[in-house]
Formats: structure tokens, sequence, C-alpha cells
């Protein structure tokens, strides 16, 4: 068989994988032209905001169908590193989060899918797992996670981005499964997250105040 047939072969072969698209991915098109989304604005930011004025534990339950409105409504498509990103997606399964994009890179434009396992672990760290990467149907996770690396790094140089940023520790705990304090600001008060539970179509998100450090004076 002539080597240009061969090559041949394994190029169509390799163009079929990297363009299969996977049948549950089908992102939210929307005729409402509105960048505000009422899930968002009329659910969640009301839910978080009274929580935290109460100064309590609770819960925020955040629904697939609900975040796929709030997604859809942002900017696109995307760059990320040289990498142009269209119609994302999100999937809740149990204990998975499943993030599906596609790809603007012609004539292909390959579907990208991250499998992520978010979980609370012992020491109260946030890890954000990534169980595994895809292009099409070909597993790429080393690669994603080298060039992620990169990117990692060029961005911490190019924006002088401390590495103790969330931004910065989300990206690291995406890129090294590294655990980090779950703590963020809501309205001047500082809430940790205690819990998340991945559930078929929905999110749980655990949320409890943090305790205001004693002023030194105070303490015996």
């Amino acid at each position: 068989m002539p080597v240009i047939l061969i090559v041949l072969i394994v190029f169509m072969s390799a163009l079929v994988l990297i363009g299969h698209r996977p049948r549950r991915y089908a992102p939210l098109r929307l005729d409402d032209k509105n960048p505000f989304s009422p899930y968002l604005t009329g659910q969640i930011l009301p839910t978080v905001y009274n929580g935290a004025q109460l100064g309590k534990p609770f819960d925020v339950v955040i629904t697939q169908e609900g975040l796929n409105d709030i997604i859809a409504r942002l900017p696109q498509p995307t760059q990320l590193h040289n990498i142009t990103l269209a119609d994302p997606q999100v999937i809740f399964t149990p204990l998975q989060i499943t993030l599906m994009a596609t790809i603007k890179a012609r004539p292909v434009n390959p579907i990208l899918t991250i499998e992520l396992h978010p979980f609370i672990n012992q020491q109260g760290l946030l890890n954000l797992c990534v169980n595994r990467v895809v292009l099409g149907t070909i597993d790429i996770t080393p690669l994603a996670m080298s060039i992620g690396n990169k990117a990692y790094s060029d961005w911490l140089s190019s924006t002088g981005t401390e590495p103790n940023n969330i931004a910065a520790q989300i990206c690291r705990s995406l890129l090294d499964n590294a655990g980090f304090e779950p703590v963020f600001e809501i309205d001047g008060r500082m809430l940790r997250v205690s819990n998340i539970e991945v559930t078929t179509k929905k999110i749980i998100i655990s949320l409890a105040p943090v305790p205001d450090e004693p002023h030194p004076a105070s303490r015996r």
C-alpha cells in the first residue's frame, strides 16, 4: 500500500474521531438577548444574599437548566490561550460536572469535553479534580494538562497575578488537583463552601458563614 494512502487513511480516521459530536451535546440557544439571566438575578443571587445576611449555614441549589441559561448569555466566542471556544454547555450527573464547548477550528470544529469531580477533602479544602479531557472521542488529558500549565504560567507572569489569588487557586486545583480554601466574600460577608453534592441535573452547594477574627486587644 502506498505510503501516501496510509497517511491519508490515518488522517481521515483522526478527523472522524476528533470531529465526533457527542449525542448529549446540545447547547442552549436563546432568542432572548438579555445578557442578565433571570435565573441568576431572580433566584441564585437572592438566595446567596439572603442566606449570607442570616449568618447561618444554608444551601444553594443550582439546576443544570438554570446554569445553562446563565452561560448561554455570556459573550461568545471566547478566547482561551489562542483557542476559540463557543456554545458552552454544562451537564450534571452524580459526582460529576461535564463541561462541553465547540472549538472553532475549521473544517472540523471539534467538541471539547472536560469531566470534573468537585469535592471537599478531609482538611476542608475544595478540590476541582479533572477526571478526563476529551476532544471528539480522543482522550487528550495529558496534552491538555501540559497546555494548561503553560497557559497558567504565562498568565501569572503577564498579569502579575499572585498564586494565592482565588482565580489562580482555582486554576491550580484544576491542573494539579490541589485543594484550596473555599472562602468567598459575598456583600462584605465571608462564606465557606462546606460541602458540594453533584446529582442528576443539579448541584447543591452548602455554605457557612466564616466567624470574624476577634480583635487582638480582645483576646485573652
